[in-house]
């Protein structure tokens, strides 16, 4: 009766492999996890750092359907004027922005260029500190200030540009001619007024990684004729902006576009919540792949321990004691590759996966995972579970053999 040594050999890499298979499983979805809800406190951190009472105006609806053009609302001082009559608003601030390529002595980086009234900054970021020199007044048509990692460029051992330093502008413009438009390449310098600190704002205007001058500047620059990107609207509280959107609409109705830091932060959360369902789901599909795994180990095991089955029904062990036991041997599959599984997903979550992120990502290295205990005791139940649920075939299937049968069964 007893097993041979290849037999018993080939009964331990099966546990090994299956074991393993529920390790993998559970490690994946418990650094995915993580990951997740670490980039969801990401977002939260950031437009935290937006004032709340700000209400984002564009010229269509940004983030629903969007209008013909024959109703577009283009945004001018005309519509300015028309929100500052709002009941509940304390200041408008207007918007230009477009990419351009800075270049300096020491290299040259692609950024947003932002034309805006810089005294109105900290209603928009209120964290908003210069780290040396001025800000760019209104009629200051030649200055601008560098955003932090504009300054300092991740990975460069050298200011990109510095205080007082002369600066080349490179940005594309349209132009018609004869009934055709082509794009053309034009160049401005500029002259560096000042900096800031790190505001660690990325998710709307993206100070940090862009450089500002003023509204006059911008407009000049892009030849916008007086026509802005978007507009900012202040309002008295955050309990006032509804109340201030309520009043734009009924000026303006669907032609514009009206959002808030919360419906932004919102928004995205519902994409990350969806596409961390998608994740998750793949990833429990190792977990299935361990169950299928720990069903055939059990038959196997079964096949090969018939004589023993049968002869401790012969010694008067019952049917659900023999269910227990191929149960208990499926479970201990399941809490030990569980267990493994949540130390590796730790690893995994905290220290491999991030390591093949673009260092070069803006606020990448803000983004910590963040594993919570429920989080994680969730998962080595659901583990063990579906450990414990592949194990009921082959539990069965032992229970229901009969021992006349069993007793005869050739090795």
């Amino acid at each position: 009766m007893r097993l041979s040594y290849d037999a018993l050999r080939e009964r331990k890499v099966r546990s090994f492999l299956t074991v393993l298979m529920v390790l993998v499983g559970a490690a994946l979805i418990v650094a995915l996890s993580g990951l997740s809800a670490g980039f969801s406190g990401f977002i939260d951190k950031q437009f935290s750092l937006l004032s709340p009472n700000v209400l984002i105006i564009t010229p269509s609806e940004a983030f629903g359907p969007q209008t013909q053009p024959s109703t577009r609302t283009d945004l001018d001082n005309r519509v300015i004027r028309n929100i500052e009559k709002v009941l509940g608003v304390e200041s408008v601030v207007p918007v230009i922005q477009q990419a351009v390529t800075l270049r300096t002595g020491s290299g040259s980086k692609t950024v947003t260029l932002i034309g805006m009234d810089q005294t109105k900054m900290k209603f928009v970021f209120p964290t908003f500190e210069l780290e040396e020199g001025n800000p760019i007044y209104e009629y200051d048509i030649s200055g601008i200030i560098l955003g932090n990692e504009v300054k300092y460029p991740p990975g460069s051992a050298s200011p990109l540009a510095t205080l007082g330093q002369s600066v080349t502008l490179e940005y594309s413009r349209p132009v018609t001619e004869g009934g055709s438009t082509k794009t053309i390449v034009e160049r401005k310098s500029l002259l560096v007024r000042g900096s800031v600190v790190n505001l660690g704002t990325g998710l709307f205007i993206p100070l940090d990684r862009s450089i500002a001058t003023s509204l006059k500047a911008a407009d000049s620059i892009f030849q916008k004729g007086g026509k802005y990107d978007i507009i900012l609207v202040i309002t008295k509280s955050p309990s006032a902006n509804q109340q201030v959107e309520d009043g734009i609409r009924r000026i303006y109705g669907k032609n514009i576009g009206v959002s808030t830091p919360k419906v932004l932060t919102s928004t995205i959360q519902t994409f990350v919540s969806g596409f961390t369902v998608f994740v998750l789901g793949i990833a429990s599909v190792s977990l299935l792949v361990a169950a299928v795994g720990i069903v055939t180990t059990l038959i196997t095991s079964v096949m090969e321990r018939t004589r023993e089955i049968g002869l401790l029904k012969a010694l008067g062990f019952k049917k659900n004691h023999i269910m227990l036991l191929f149960l208990f041997e499926a479970s201990i599959i399941g809490v030990i590759g569980a267990s493994l599984g949540l130390v590796a997903g730790l690893g995994l979550g905290t220290f491999v996966l991030p390591a093949f992120t673009p260092t070069g990502a803006p606020g990448v290295s803000q983004i910590q995972p963040s594993f919570l205990p429920s989080d994680l005791l969730s998962v080595w139940l659901f583990s063990v579970f579906v450990s414990a649920g592949a194990g009921f075939y082959p539990a069965w299937r032992a229970s229901r053999l009969d021992p006349v049968v069993a007793l005869r069964k050739e090795l």
